[in-house]
């Protein structure tokens, strides 16, 4: 800093430097009073952020308490679950359902009655061409297998016909003795939709049906001793909005409920970052007497308003009909002390007990038109942390102003301090060198007067 010089003062034998220091220090007073107050707009921002984010916890589990979507997930559950899955979308009503598998679908095959030695061995020596025709759904498929044609050739003719309706041919060896190769025949869909019917053979080269003789192919579900066929084991059309995947044959008991853990867990997330707000106001709202310290939000008035309107908000009943009108019917209290206290086996019991009542509360009542719990609470705190003029952005706005303008004003002073005390630094500088010359010059005459006073003698 100008004017901090070790010199300073050696000239004039006086303490020059720690003249300026202290006049400076008695200069500063101002400035750093206005430090101390830029300080507490410091906290007061910091407060702010700090309660934005606790209130914008709160709103987000309040915004999901006043949607329809929250109160319409299910669960779904099974007495035997070896014998189907359910998978059950949001919003379905919700029951039981005696469930019955009476078949599973399967695909149609068909396989060599009679065998050959192996893959290369003739499945038409006679000579001639033959006709291979068979059916799929009723759609006719005719092949001419001409003479000395393998049964592996054979099935890659089957798969690669451009008019192939959906089947395929395998040379499979099924261990059945010396001639143990057999041309497998199988249908590429579930159900009599791929059945396979042979309707023209090769001669000496039978297929006997495996898949489907004499038994259906389709699956078949039975929905309280309502049976639906289909030609898959995915069904997703015999009860709204439910799938289905079949495993077995066998009976089970389907039961569909209302999720109410997802509405239990939002329900304690909302108290439990509610008091989070609520002890944020009041550890910054104290004021000390014997300090005279306050907290950051003790001369905000919007803020003690805002408290009170939202505790209002909570503890106030609902003109609503139903067991539950009011927050304090589901286990939550407002203490004289300003503190939230819940009683979460209250809630349960309410929840487990009249879901229905719980539900209205929350969301209120339209036919009525009356606004829900939960619509209420997030209108207060959306109004509360507005960007654009919630109260907690203005405060936070006028705090930063503040700010800002202590800074430019301390910014300002310093630098008219700093400049005043470096004119004065030059100016004790010039003093001392000054005062330097007065001691030099002193100190001369008094050696000229003693040697004058010696000659005399």
């Amino acid at each position: 800093m100008a004017g901090s010089l070790s010199t300073l003062g050696i000239g004039s034998g006086l303490d020059l430097q720690d003249i300026i220091d202290q006049l400076k220090a008695a200069d500063s007073v101002s400035i750093k009073r206005k430090e101390t107050t830029q300080l507490t707009y410091k906290d007061k921002i910091e407060k702010f952020d700090s309660l934005q984010a606790k209130l914008l916890k709160a709103k987000e589990d309040i915004l999901d308490l006043s949607l329809q979507s929250t109160y319409m997930e299910r669960t779904s559950s099974l007495s035997s679950a070896s014998v189907l899955s359910a998978d059950t979308l949001d919003g379905v009503e919700t029951g039981s359902h005696h469930l019955k598998v009476n078949s599973l679908a399967s695909k149609s095959s068909w396989k060599s009655a009679v065998g050959v030695a192996s893959s290369d061995a003739y499945i038409n020596d006679t000579g001639s061409d033959q006709i291979f025709t068979y059916e799929v759904n009723g759609e006719s498929t005719s092949l001419t297998v001409p003479s000395g044609t393998s049964i592996l050739s054979f099935a890659s003719m089957i798969n690669s016909d451009s008019g192939n309706p959906g089947v395929t041919a395998s040379v499979i060896q099924d261990g059945s003795g010396a001639d143990s190769y057999k041309l497998l025949m199988k249908s590429d869909n579930t159900g009599e939709q791929g059945r396979i019917s042979i309707t023209t053979q090769l001669g000496g080269h039978d297929l006997s049906e495996e898949t489907g003789n004499g038994t259906t192919l389709d699956a078949e579900i039975e929905i309280e001793g309502v049976a639906y066929k289909r030609s898959s084991n995915t069904i997703d059309d015999v009860l709204n909005g439910v799938t289905f995947n079949l495993f077995a044959t066998g009976e089970t008991t389907l039961k569909i409920e209302t999720d109410k853990t997802a509405i239990k867990e939002q329900v304690e997330s909302f108290v439990t970052n509610l008091k989070e707000v609520l002890k944020e106001i009041n550890d910054n709202s104290d004021y000390d007497t014997e300090s005279s310290a306050h907290g950051a939000f003790y001369d905000v008035s919007s803020i003690r308003l805002f408290k009170s309107q939202l505790v209002n908000d909570i503890i106030s009943p609902l003109d609503i009909d139903g067991s539950i009108t009011s927050m304090v019917d589901l286990g939550l209290e407002y203490t004289r002390d300003g503190e939230l206290n819940f009683d979460e086996e209250v809630f349960e019991k309410a929840l487990d007990g009249n879901f229905e009542d719980v539900k209205k509360f929350l969301l209120g009542d339209t036919e009525e038109n009356v606004t829900g719990f939960a619509d209420t609470i997030n209108e207060r705190l959306r109004s509360a942390t507005s960007a654009a003029n919630g109260i907690i952005y203005l405060e936070k706005n006028s705090a930063q102003t503040m700010y800002d303008k202590l800074g430019a004003q301390i910014e300002s002073d310093q630098e008219r301090l700093d400049k005043r005390y470096e004119i004065m630094t030059k100016q004790f500088l010039e003093l001392d060198k000054y005062m330097s010359q007065m001691n030099n010059m002193s100190s001369y005459l008094s050696q000229q007067i003693d040697a004058l006073n010696s000659a005399n003698d």
